[in-house]
């Protein structure tokens, strides 16, 4: 259930030599991107001109033996996988997508953040924000996609995210806008001004918006500001596209028991309830959890959405076992510094037996999913391909 502290990629996708023996550079996250400074920019556009080809040739530096140095430099072996992390990421959720949707065609699938892998860039070292196609497949296989934090709360809850930040969010939502997907909004704000705000610059995207309660991040409780939800109405909502309004809560523990857990829940007209499908991410909901809260308060239907987190090993999650570890098995990874709700690994989400555990079979963790009636999953840990291009 965890999420780390989602990381913008920018991607630098990678061509062949040219004739004149140049090399495109390989993929790097947009954090180390942005990081490089003018420095590192401009040698790299230097190894990639005519100027090149008149530079001084040096020798190779090759780090010692136990240096701290980081990537491949000199041919060290530093133990990072060999993989597009982003095309995997990519045809991993397209996969999960349609493997959902063969048995429910109806079925939601909704990405949390990755906007990057919406889009490739164009095979330069230039490529800049909305020069690039869409990744067809990649959209084809969303229903929707959530942002975070687009407006508040990006560093610090409350506060007003930075506006760089906030127009290279919104620029991927308006170059994505025709594309039929649904978006939804999180901010990390109680304050009603701020929600006024935010809400008026995302009519031209016909979002669906929510603002989370403190503290931080948590999404630990139902939105206590405003007292209703936003469009409230009593109508009979079938799927995402009907909905007004969402709630999202994925941490469960401050309700204390499972059944005041759902009690809160059913006590509300929100049109989606976005939850995870265990109480304190260990208690699994029942049939009869599902359909007290299949039920606005006014008494009509509305929409059930789970979330999954595709990318991390969550350790406390039904499928880990007490002997694993990084490294055994062979697709969990270091632990996850950056972990939202308690401890997690990454893990290498491109493998069978990986994937395996997550989609493909009745009792997979969205097999069980789908069993238990939820209408839909909203995809945690995505970004997780962008950690993996800075490892």
């Amino acid at each position: 259930m965890a999420k780390q502290r989602h990381s913008k990629s920018r991607q630098i996708p990678q061509t062949p030599n040219t004739s004149d023996g140049f090399a495109t550079p390989k993929s790097i996250s947009r954090r180390r991107f942005l990081g490089s400074g003018a420095a590192g920019l401009g040698g790299a556009f230097l190894a990639t001109t005519p100027l090149g080809a008149y530079a001084q040739e040096l020798e190779p530096f090759i780090p010692p033996p136990n240096s701290l140095s980081s990537g491949n430099a000199g041919g060290i072996n530093t133990g990072k996988p060999e993989k597009d992390f982003v095309e995997e990421m990519r045809n991993y959720v397209i996969a999960i997508s349609r493997w959902a949707k063969s048995y429910r065609s109806d079925f939601t699938i909704i990405a949390m953040n990755g906007l990057e892998l919406t889009e490739f860039l164009e095979k330069t070292l230039f490529a800049t924000r909305g020069v690039a196609e869409p990744a067809r497949n990649y959209l084809r296989a969303l229903d929707g996609i959530m942002v975070e934090a687009p407006f508040y709360g990006f560093d610090k809850y409350g506060e007003a995210t930075n506006a760089e930040e906030t127009k290279y969010i919104l620029g991927y939502l308006e170059r994505l806008k025709l594309e039929g997907l649904q978006y939804l909004a999180v901010d990390y704000t109680e304050d009603r001004a701020n929600m006024d705000t935010a809400r008026a610059k995302l009519k031209g995207l016909d979002a669906l918006y929510y603002a989370a309660p403190p503290p931080g991040m948590q999404l630990s409780s139902l939105a206590k500001v405003p007292n209703t939800p936003f469009g409230s109405n009593p109508h009979v909502i079938d799927n995402i596209r009907q909905a007004k309004n969402f709630a999202l809560v994925l941490d469960s523990s401050p309700y204390g028991t499972k059944e005041a857990y759902v009690e809160a829940l059913a006590a509300t007209n929100y049109d989606t309830l976005i939850i995870d499908p265990f109480h304190r991410g260990t208690i699994p909901l029942t049939y009869d959890d599902m359909k007290r809260l299949r039920y606005k308060k006014t008494g009509t239907p509305r929409n059930l959405i789970s979330y999954l987190n595709i990318a991390t090993a969550e350790t406390y999650r039904y499928y880990w076992q007490s002997g694993w570890r990084a490294g055994n098995p062979e697709y969990v990874s270091e632990g996850n510094l950056l972990a939202r709700w308690g401890e997690e690994h990454h893990v290498h989400y491109w493998t069978r037996e990986w994937q395996s555990i997550i989609f493909g079979s009745e009792n997979s963790y969205l097999g069980n999913i789908m069993k238990l009636g939820f209408d839909g999953i909203l995809m945690g840990g995505i970004d997780e391909y962008a950690w993996w291009l800075d490892y």
